[in-house]
């Protein structure tokens, strides 16, 4: 159906720079953000800290709790309505923190632009209805691009509009990039799969136990582990190595960056090819490989060997989360409750997105930098044979 193909391809289009503008604004705060919050108020370089640490986390904290909930509207309203919601509830979040006056109230708007928010969650969602099943995989992986690609863009751009135009001028320029974002949601979105509302469906025991589906959950929350626990560890890996003649700072940010590099190649490419080999042994080699390339970050020398196997990481981990999205799509048969588990998907991203770093400080500060790569390949392997297993579960199931 031409006008089908259209149809779906400008909604991919359109979510995907939708997901790109929202991540730079969730972002964007990140190069300046201490020092923001020290000309709120008159904190020592302790409460700074905290301060951020607690503005920085709050979104994940309430965006975890309410993905589920806006997945299951958007299963009985429709996903542009909540497209559109999430973008308005940004805008007035990311304007308001451009006025804040206090820690306390970036903490509030934080935490309300994470219950208010979730443009991405629901962009994967509309993807997931719309996109024809034989380019599921692709569609996912498009939209895991645009995020990656705004999680690099944001840090950059909102260094450099707080040295050209100003920290509060930051958040204002990203509520006009996300009121622009309303605007192409409103007008250029076409659901052609009308919500389905029947008591049956409404009522769909999406919370059952399924071992295909909690299992793919339970992975998506490692993939994050895997990919996000050396963060709050990594000034001390890199200064621990060989790093002339890049600064510890500079080298520690080029590390960070090539593993998201990696992982922005790989998700254009794994995602066709789970639409081609299927999504889930996609999955389980990406884990795999993963975790034999985290391995030997444990033992590099210096940082550039380090910088290539982190690379090659993001390699081969940059694709499993469009695969996990693409099958639970397929394992998830009701129709209509693909929001509703969507929603649990990134649900258990954020999870992840906590344990990851909370993991990696924890080992780090008990056991040493070198065990934190040890456990983070376990974590990664652990998550292959547990997909691996859900295979063979469903096929001594049928």
């Amino acid at each position: 159906m031409p006008g089908q193909a259209v149809s779906w391809k400008m909604n991919l289009w359109v979510t995907g720079s939708g997901s790109f503008i929202n991540i730079i604004a969730m972002t964007i705060m990140l190069p300046f953000l201490p020092h923001y919050l020290d000309n709120l108020g008159d904190y020592s370089e302790g409460e700074t800290w905290l301060w951020s640490s607690l503005v920085y986390s709050s979104t994940f904290i309430t965006a975890a709790l309410f993905a589920p909930l806006w997945g299951r509207l958007s299963d009985r309203y429709g996903c542009k309505i909540n497209l559109i919601r999430a973008s308005v509830g940004m805008l007035i979040c990311m304007t308001l923190m451009g006025l804040a006056t206090s820690a306390w109230q970036m903490v509030v708007l934080r935490l309300l632009a994470g219950i208010a928010g979730g443009y991405t969650s629901g962009a994967t969602i509309l993807m997931a209805k719309e996109a024809p099943e034989s380019r599921g995989g692709q569609a996912q992986g498009v939209l895991f691009a645009c995020i990656l690609g705004g999680s690099l863009a944001g840090p950059v751009l909102g260094g450099f509009i707080a040295v050209h135009a100003g920290m509060r001028e930051a958040f204002f320029i990203s509520g006009g990039m996300i009121f622009f974002n309303v605007l192409l949601t409103i007008f250029l979105v076409r659901e052609e799969n009308a919500p389905v509302r029947s008591q049956r469906e409404s009522t769909a025991p999406t919370t059952s136990f399924d071992f295909r589906i909690w299992a793919m959950l339970v992975a998506t929350m490692g993939l994050l582990v895997a990919n996000l626990s050396i963060e709050p560890i990594i000034y001390s890996v890199v200064g621990s190595l060989y790093h002339q003649p890049l600064e510890t700072t500079s080298a520690a940010g080029i590390v960070l960056s090539v593993t998201a590099l990696g992982s922005l190649f790989s998700s254009l490419v794994l995602g066709s090819l789970a639409d081609r080999y299927g999504s889930l042994r996609v999955a389980t080699y990406g884990f795999a490989l993963g975790g034999l390339l985290i391995l030997p970050q444990a033992f590099a020398k210096d940082v550039y060997t380090l910088m290539l196997l982190r690379f090659a990481m993001g390699l081969a981990l940059g694709g499993v989360l469009p695969c996990l999205k693409s099958a639970l799509k397929h394992a998830y048969s009701n129709g209509g409750g693909v929001g509703r588990i969507m929603g649990l998907s990134t649900s258990f991203q954020y999870i992840g997105q906590v344990v990851g770093p909370m993991m990696g400080s924890i080992v780090a500060a008990g056991l040493g930098i070198s065990f934190v790569f040890y456990v983070t390949a376990i974590v990664a392997l652990a998550c292959a044979i547990l997909i691996g297993s859900s295979e063979r579960w469903r096929s001594a199931s049928n």
